[in-house]
């Protein structure tokens, strides 16, 4: 029977820099200058002159060991080491192995001598050239990964012993499916014992029976009596143990089970036959200090509980194979896994070898955990070198690597080509960034004209959708991460701070450490104190977003669920729901609202109400779980006695829309304010579900009569202007401020001379006249890096009008579609190629910037509120779009209303 040694723990280390080890004869002689480590060992973790080393690296330990029984086995396992290794026992080789992620093991039989120190030296080679080795993110987008980073153990087996078992569940037959191997050939007579157990309940047995073994592979099928089916809500485990025995050799092998089955039809998912929509989030596996692994078992439970707190019920363990413990405790606690092999970079004959080698490796290894629903097979085209709209041998290559896979492992749903143009696939997935409140009528767009209206045009050209279930598997907003408990984690600011990735991941909004620099300048100490205001806000930003983005998916039951970027932080990509160290972020424990298998909501929200005006919106009940009550519907608007209710029977409808169910009339407010609708969905005297949206309530007030000359604009401004009070007069010499789109010469005279100007300049680089301003326009559709982008405003500037300093749903409509820009920055010609603009680098410093624009950390910035002081007057500039709006939108019309105040007391 198996007994086991485990190998983790202290290792002597050394680096070979000049590869000389094997000439030196380390192997034999062991390491001349090593120190000690702990295996699992990430060598970049050691961080000093270690962060980027790459080439070979040694790693010696010694043991002493019993002497094996007779027909037994020494077995040396190792669950992974990154990349290539070989393996010397007592100075002789025990093999050698390529490949970072997979699992492997050598026979040390005959290579130890029993009661005597033995030493073991492993030879770790990781290339600095990595585009053609299976890497994931590593190196590319975060730090590498190189050395022994998984568990190691010493193993005595009976000479015969179980190689590998595959548990297929058939749950139309309560059966199993039973196909294992063995190392050798049986020797007559042999038999195998197999009994099926609940998990937690070893005692007790669910099947037992005895069959004839003749063969080192077997097939056999299982009753499973009182089958219970694996769940999220329910995760039930079974074991199976399976005895083999011969003459004078004998094995007993454990494996962990769930009786579980996905499918999809027409379009919908299914987990046991039941309809399934994916909460996803994307999951990388990289921390903080081990880089690559959890450290325990306790943080793993952590961070799924976490997740399932946050309402997900699904990670996308996104191209990494992941640890097995992790896997473990995902069947355990009910959490699917989404899993993707992790890829390489250039496409080579070879590339594709070792590829495809690592994906079965990992099929192979964790074909049994009943939380693994999904593979995939590449991502957004990694490795195929984004040519494969056009590249027939790709499509090729692809589809048949698909039916490969599929013939393997006929039990899960396989995605080709995650994200982008599918060849053959069982999932039609999508990655579509855009950002809210500023882009959600693109985005809206994005989901019904692109999504569900033309699936295939998510495949390659010549190969149309086949009503595969359809899934949003990335999206997301970024929220900057507290700076001071980086630093209270490190001690200082970590390795990382400088961007680890390659040179596609080197722009200034992806540099930490810029990002700290650039907090001083654009209006930002200003307006937000410090740094961890600024996040505080920016968090608050995406929690905002995200919302908003993941309603209107679920507003649409056709969408089949949705994967968002991602459950955590990871170096300087902040897109996470936790921070780094997988703690929450702000807005933590409102994510169920929306995130929920029980969603409530409200559709056709106005944000943005004038006193007086009459409304009335749809409620919708998203309803994933199919649970079934009696109850009633509650909403209020909040600081208000304008509320209502009615009542609902859920008879496990999946969706359900309530039209005109709000209906109301803004209330008369002495001046605009922020106000909440408050969403309750109550059955039996508890709270369901709840949800808000923000709003805001305006009066019609009329304004000072300000002399206002208005030149150049469209007509209408002049006329709403008029009609709000304002006075319109002729002569600039009259005027206390001029409106103006056309900033010619005469108008910056006006202003060197003691004029007021504000420059309407939402039209950016359009205008016909616009000085010296040069406008950087913001990219409208779908756009990873604007997904990272933060709008600011000063709000103490204007006075008591309800603005968020992060710029929330009260300027819906307004954001400007352009931008001054503070830095250089570039955009895609037609061609492909990056055209490069420049930039006024000291216009921030020559200005008061009421309000800019900034991505991730805080690189890419640009303004989009000014003041200057030009001769003896004040020009403000703004691409806000007020002009536009005015008279229509309440908190853009008092805005440019406050504005031509401000500008006229001056």
């Amino acid at each position: 029977m198996r007994k086991q040694f485990d190998l983790t723990g202290s290792w002597l280390f050394q680096t070979d820099p000049l590869s000389q080890g094997l000439q030196l004869l380390w192997p034999v002689k062991g390491l001349p200058d090593s120190h000690p480590v702990e295996v699992p060992h990430i060598w970049q973790a050691e961080q000093e002159g270690m962060v980027h080393y790459c080439g070979d690296a040694w790693y010696a330990r010694e043991i002493q060991v019993s002497a094996p029984a007779t027909n037994q086995k020494i077995v040396l396992h190792f669950d992974a080491v990154d990349y290539q290794c070989q393996v010397w026992v007592n100075g002789r080789s025990a093999g050698q192995h390529e490949g970072g992620f997979s699992p492997f093991e050598f026979d040390i039989t005959d290579l130890i001598i029993a009661h005597k120190p033995n030493q073991i030296i492993v030879k770790v080679h990781d290339p600095e050239d990595n585009t053609e080795i299976p890497i994931g993110k590593q190196g590319s987008w975060y730090t590498r990964i190189s050395g022994i980073w998984q568990k190691v153990y010493l193993e005595y087996r009976d000479s015969l012993f179980v190689e590998s078992v595959q548990i297929t569940p058939d749950l139309a037959q309560s059966s199993i499916h039973v196909l294992f191997e063995l190392n050798d050939v049986p020797t007559d007579p042999a038999s195998l014992l197999c009994k099926v157990c609940p998990q937690d309940e070893p005692g007790t047995s669910v099947f037992q029976g005895t069959f004839e073994l003749s063969n080192r592979s077997m097939e056999i099928t299982l009753p499973i009596s009182d089958m219970i089916l694996w769940e999220p809500e329910n995760p039930f485990l079974y074991q199976l143990e399976l005895t083999v025995s011969d003459q004078q050799r004998q094995d007993r092998f454990l494996q962990t089970f769930g009786m579980r089955e996905i499918s999809h039809q027409n379009g919908q998912l299914l987990l046991n036959g039941k309809p399934l929509f994916i909460r996803g989030a994307l999951e990388q596996g990289f921390y903080p200090d081990t880089i690559y692994t959890l450290p325990t078992d306790e943080a793993i439970v952590k961070e799924i509980q976490l997740a399932k707190q946050m309402g997900f019920n699904l990670l996308r363990k996104h191209i990494k194979a992941e640890i097995p413990r992790y896997l473990e405790w995902a069947d355990r606690l009910g959490m699917l896994i989404w899993a993707e092999a992790p890829n390489y970079i250039k496409w080579t004959t070879q590339s594709k070898k070792r590829f495809e080698r690592e994906l079965f490796d990992m099929v192979k290894r964790d074909f049994n955990h009943p939380s693994i629903i999904i593979w995939s097979i590449y991502n957004e085209e990694w490795g195929l070198e984004w040519d494969l709209g056009t590249n027939k041998e790709k499509q090729d290559f692809l589809a048949q690597f698909y039916d490969r896979l599929k013939a393997y492992d006929p039990t899960r749903l396989i995605c080709d080509n995650s994200g982008w143009a599918h060849v053959k696939t069982d999932i039609n997935d999508y990655h579509r960034y855009f950002t809210a409140p500023e882009q959600i009528a693109a985005w809206e767009q994005d989901l019904d004209d692109y999504i569900l209206q033309a699936p295939d045009r998510n495949f390659v050209p010549g190969i149309k959708a086949q009503k595969q279930p359809i899934i949003v598997s990335e999206f997301g907003v970024w929220g900057l991460p507290s700076v001071e408990k980086i630093k209270q984690h490190y001690g200082s600011y970590p390795w990382w701070f400088i961007n680890q990735g390659d040179d596609t991941h080197r722009e200034s909004f992806k540099q930490p450490a810029l990002g700290l620099e650039k907090f001083q300048r654009y209006g930002l100490a200003r307006i937000f104190g410090d740094f961890e205001n600024l996040a505080t806000h920016s968090q608050e930003r995406m929690f905002r977003a995200n919302k908003a983005l993941i309603e209107e998916m679920r507003k649409r039951p056709e969408i089949n669920g949705y994967v968002v970027t991602e459950l955590s932080d990871i170096e300087w990509e902040t897109n996470g729901w936790l921070d780094f160290f997988r703690n929450p972020k702000a807005g933590f424990e409102k994510l169920k609202d929306f995130n929920g298998a029980l969603v409530i909501l409200a559709d056709h929200v106005m944000h943005n109400l004038w006193a007086g005006e009459t409304q009335a919106w749809d409620v919708v009940i998203s309803n994933h779980d199919g649970l079934s009550c009696q109850g009633s519907v509650q909403w209020q608007i909040t600081g208000t006695d304008i509320s209502g209710s009615f009542p609902v029977d859920i008879q496990g409808d999946l969706h359900l829309r309530f039209e005109n169910a709000i209906c109301f009339t803004a209330p008369s407010v002495p001046a605009a304010g922020f106000f909440d609708l408050q969403l309750t969905l109550i059955a039996n005297g508890r709270v369901l579900a709840e949800n808000h949206e923000e709003l805001t309530v305006s009066p019609q007030n009329p304004v000072p009569a300000i002399p206002v000359s208005v030149q150049h604009t469209d007509e209408t401004l002049a006329v709403k202007l008029k009609q709000n009070g304002l006075q319109i007069v002729a002569s600039l010499d009259q005027a206390q401020v001029l409106l103006t789109d056309h900033l010619d010469q005469s108008a910056l005279e006006y202003v060197q001379n003691g004029g007021k100007l504000i420059f309407l300049a939402e039209a950016g680089d359009s205008l016909a006249e616009k000085g010296f301003f040069s406008f950087r326009q913001l990219k409208a559709g779908e756009d990873w890096d604007r997904t990272s982008s933060f709008n600011y405003v000063d709000d103490r500037w204007f006075g008591d009008l309800p603005l968020k300093k992060e710029m929330g749903w009260e300027v819906d409509g307004i954001f400007p579609d352009y931008i001054i820009p503070f830095d250089r920055y570039s955009k895609p010609s037609k061609a492909g190629r990056p055209i490069f603009f420049n930039a006024d680098s000291t216009i921030d410093q020559r200005s008061e910037v009421l309000s800019g624009y900034f991505q991730g950390w805080i690189g890419i910035n640009g303004g989009s509120i000014l003041r200057q002081q030009i001769g003896q007057g004040q020009l403000l500039v703004t691409t806000w779009r007020l002009a536009s709006a005015y008279g229509v939108h309440p908190i853009g019309t008092q805005i440019l209303n406050r504005m031509i105040a401000k500008m006229s007391s001056i």
